[in-house]
């Protein structure tokens, strides 16, 4: 057997493991009866936060498998395919599960908005349904990649757990539409992978990035929980895309 030709899928397969865990956990934290579990794993942690964290350990794992195989030079459609497969778990449905959770905790008298979870997983299959098919996207993303999306609903945990006043359960409402759409969305969205280190065109979309996410982040570790941080790095993101689409729409 060639051990070097699986090793990425094995990864994917990890990451796979991690998504499904991470929904049994966020089941599990809406069940009084269940969260002895907690005690089982780690008292310092709800359910929903080791929920959490595997989800991002997921996200070091889908980075890790598409490196092991370009390093490798491995790469093969049944892994491409394995890849959007485990995705669809960990980003798209664990998220989903995450927002669930999050209403039961902090709105629990809502007894219909927890139920528009399902947009999360249904667009997320979307989202990767074109992205399968689509060829374009090699050097840019069309519409909002399902790891942001699970990252934002990551950091909207952690904005919740400081405010959960009664307005915030229609705010995390409209973002839920919001970012379901903004994944199918014909938007051009750049890529983080550096091919060169050149301080001009799609780099520069990078480095502000990196220098915006660096500042919000010192701010957010000094006034607040860290990973609170998240959700607004995803939104600098998304308007520094906006104007990469118009940019690029103009030059095509």
């Amino acid at each position: 057997m060639n051990v070097k030709k699986h090793l990425p899928n094995f990864i994917t397969l990890l990451n796979l493991a991690c998504g499904v865990f991470a929904i049994l956990f966020f089941i599990q934290s809406t069940n009084s009866a269940q969260q002895s579990v907690n005690s089982l794993v780690n008292p310092t942690y709800s359910a929903i936060e080791i929920g959490i964290i595997l989800i991002g350990i997921a996200t070091l794992l889908d980075f890790l498998d598409g490196f092991t195989a370009r390093l490798l030079r491995v790469q093969s459609e049944i892994g491409a395919q394995l890849d959007s497969l485990a995705d669809m778990v960990t980003f798209g449905v664990a998220p989903g599960f995450l927002v669930y959770a999050c209403y039961l905790e902090f709105f629990p008298e809502h007894s219909i908005f927890p139920y528009f979870f399902i947009l999360l997983p249904a667009f997320s299959a979307l989202r990767l349904a074109k992205f399968n098919v689509d060829e374009e996207q090699t050097t840019y993303f069309k519409g909002l990649a399902t790891p942001a999306n699970a990252l934002f609903w990551i950091g909207m945990f952690y904005i919740l757990k400081m405010n959960h006043s009664h307005s915030m359960s229609y705010v995390l409402l409209f973002l839920i539409v919001a970012m379901s759409l903004l994944m199918i969305a014909d938007l051009r969205m750049f890529s983080l992978k550096l091919k060169n280190l050149k301080l001009k065109g799609d780099n520069m979309y990078r480095i502000i990035l990196l220098i915006g996410a660096f500042i919000l982040t010192i701010l957010f570790g000094l006034f607040t929980n860290i990973l609170a941080v998240i959700p607004f790095i995803i939104l600098l993101y998304i308007l520094l895309s906006l104007h990469y689409h118009y940019k690029k729409r103009k030059t095509t």
